[in-house]
């Protein structure tokens, strides 16, 4: 499994810090530079573009307990710093 640590940046308020893992769990990274207004979509794809995932795949992210959190929605309104998100390819089931 390979692990990158970002550079530490002080917690004021303006940032957050997640831990991002791919969906087989082979990259993950601690981002501690996350700016909490940022839609939880962006924060996936440019997860997704730091793993080398496909660019072509829409990636969204979830929780722990396997909820997909809002692209629409700020990051920081649906989790704590420090939480650990899964960066997983969209699918949608039937039509």
């Amino acid at each position: 499994m390979e692990t990158r640590q970002e550079p530490a940046v002080a917690d004021n308020g303006d940032v957050i810090s997640l831990e991002l893992a791919d969906v087989t769990g082979t990259h993950s990274v601690v981002a501690n530079d996350i700016q909490p207004a940022l839609p939880a979509g962006a924060v996936a794809r440019a997860a997704a573009n730091r793993f080398s995932l496909p660019e072509n795949v829409p990636w969204a992210l979830h929780n722990d307990q396997g909820a997909f959190l809002d692209d629409e929605v700020a990051i920081g309104d649906q989790v704590d710093s420090g939480a650990k998100l899964w960066v997983t390819p969209k699918t949608h089931l039937g039509g």
